[in-house]
């Protein structure tokens, strides 16, 4: 098994790029196993795929640590059909994995690899000295470093579903991904792939993972170990670099992405920085991490059409006008293009978050109820009991990076008494929400250490439950993990939740629900209420959860309304 169950371009269907482009070139051709010196004298393998007509050729770099050769992965489509839009395609095994040479230690060698591959391409006869770099995730990690590597050939990059703050991305508010990055942790602690086929996610202490599997997992063990070592973690991130990078950059990612937040601050930061911000672009579909919406029929819920020409189309316009030289027009509507679910329609703005927006709170009201009126007197409270022996659990056995496909109706947790849920009566004009959102909630626990979630969802008119966005903080990381403290049993604490962006429409009619609890797991670690690093705990306790909606302690979601 690898970490990606299945492949990133189309999840199970056939590895086919759709296209609405006609091919430049009909005949091409494929040289495997190219070797390229790094400056230590390491060596790292590539595939090369070339038009067959004569050179050079603007040319797309891929470094990725999955496997050049690795079936599921869809190189060789990929790579064959830049070749036939009129690209040169080099596919490269990072360090330390499949084909290449050295140790792989995710983020710290890839901006300096990066400048040696983007030099050895530069200075072969196929390439015309103007290259581009595009990968998602771990490979738009590397896209990224190659810019900021400074190389003058590097002319664009596309990269997508990752965001550069490895600790912000993979501890969500201090809540460990563990579905998704704690289990790609222990698969890459391998050169090729190890297999975590019989991860038992229910294991404590956390940091025992591995052992049952058989594995030493010295990744996935140093990350948990050093999550709150800062040090650390920028040796391995490249949020703080931002500011060297000089080319074009399409940002890419899906509302359903496990990175979308992390990414969208990445975009975000560029605007401020870049010295060329009109060279900036965004695109957000109804995509997960595996991009499994692009030819599906739904996104969580709700039917979509079928995306995944415009995702590749965007691409090719992108490098089109930044490698070619291009007249296409591309990104003269506006630097943001996003799919608006609910209405199934892309828009496009000027740039993100959209420029025109009226923060509208959501408040959490007595009686479960969810209105945009504030609590103007005293309130009580409601209460549930978390017990980490018994998560919520909707993902366990599932894939989370397939979220947009994973994520079904919540009906199917209605009966839990854990989850505490606030409904709006039927909407009497449609909304739309298109930006970030975020939330505060004001609550007070047992516990000197918990979780609280927070999950904006749809209610349609059929009754059908659709999670918009959700959102996790841990709270002894209230005030981030560079601070973490105990809370005091009892207490009332601000919590400022952060559930990522989205742009999605509600019929009128239709209701806006909020739950409110304690765990998702297994897509995030459970906290079992310690005090004790989660990793290390290994007994949980039980924590007795009041929420307070109140005047004095109004707890809402804040929604981005564009007017």
């Amino acid at each position: 098994m690898s970490y990606h169950p299945t492949g990133h371009l189309y999840d199970d269907a056939p590895l086919v790029i759709p296209s609405g482009t006609p091919d430049r070139e009909l005949q091409t051709g494929v040289t495997a196993d190219c070797f390229a010196t790094m400056r230590d004298g390491i060596r790292l393998g590539a595939d090369v795929y070339l038009p067959r007509a004569v050179g050079p050729f603007p040319t797309i770099v891929i470094r990725m640590p999955y496997g050049k050769q690795t079936p599921a992965m869809g190189m060789a489509v990929l790579g064959t059909w830049l070749a036939r839009k009129g690209y040169a395609c080099v596919v490269q095994d990072v360090r330390g994995k499949f084909s290449s040479g050295g140790d792989f230690d995710p983020g710290v060698h890839e901006v300096e690899d990066g400048y040696d591959t983007v030099d050895w391409v530069a200075g072969q006869d196929w390439c015309d000295g103007t290259i581009g770099l595009f990968g998602e995730s771990y490979y738009g990690f590397t896209a990224y470093a190659a810019a900021i590597s400074g190389h003058p050939a590097v002319r664009a990059i596309a990269p997508g579903d990752i965001g550069l703050d490895r600790r912000r991305a993979w501890f969500r508010q201090g809540a460990f991904l563990l579905n998704t990055t704690g289990y790609w942790a222990l698969s890459m602690d391998a050169p090729e792939y190890a297999d975590v086929a019989g991860v038992d996610p229910f294991c404590l202490p956390l940091i025992n993972l591995p052992q049952p599997l058989g594995l030493e997992g010295a990744f996935y063990r140093n990350l948990l170990a050093h999550a709150e070592d800062s040090t650390w973690w920028q040796q391995r991130s490249l949020a703080h670099r931002l500011g060297e990078i000089r080319c074009a950059v399409l940002s890419w990612s899906g509302w359903y992405d496990n990175y979308t937040g992390p990414q969208l601050a990445d975009f975000e930061r560029l605007l401020e920085v870049h010295p060329t911000p009109e060279h900036l672009h965004l695109m957000i579909g109804p995509w997960d991490h595996e991009g499994s919406a692009g030819t599906a029929t739904r996104a969580a819920c709700l039917p979509i059409p079928a995306t995944a020409q415009h995702r590749w189309d965007t691409y090719q316009a992108f490098f089109d006008r930044y490698l070619r030289g291009d007249d296409n027009g591309f990104g003269r509507a506006g630097a943001a293009n996003i799919f608006t679910l609910g209405l199934n329609q892309w828009q496009t703005t000027s740039t993100w978050p959209p420029p025109a927006l009226k923060p509208t709170r959501l408040y959490l009201r007595h009686g479960a109820e969810l209105s945009f009126d504030p609590p103007t007197t005293a309130e009580a409270p409601d209460r549930y009991r978390y017990d980490p022996a018994d998560p919520v659990v909707e993902t366990v056995g599932e894939n989370c990076w397939s979220l947009a496909t994973t994520l079904r109706d919540r009906r199917r947790l209605d009966t839990r008494e854990d989850i505490l849920r606030y409904v709006t009566p039927p909407l009497h004009r449609a909304l739309e929400i298109t930006g970030p959102v975020s939330a505060r909630l004001f609550a007070a626990t047992s516990a000197i250490d918990t979780d609280f979630t927070i999950t904006l969802c749809h209610v349609l008119a059929n009754g059908t439950v659709n999670t918009i966005q959700d959102g996790i903080v841990r709270a002894r990381y209230r005030r981030g993990m560079d601070a973490p403290a105990a809370l005091v049993p009892g207490q009332v604490e601000q919590y400022d939740i952060t559930l990522f962006a989205t742009s999605y429409f509600i019929p009128a009619g239709d209701r806006l629900r909020v739950d409110v609890s304690s765990s998702s797991f297994d897509r995030y670690d459970r906290n079992l209420n310690t005090g004790e690093p989660a990793w290390l705990a290994a007994a949980p306790v039980l924590a007795n959860q009041t929420i307070y909606h109140d005047s004095q302690h109004p707890s809402y979601v804040l929604l981005p309304v564009p007017t």
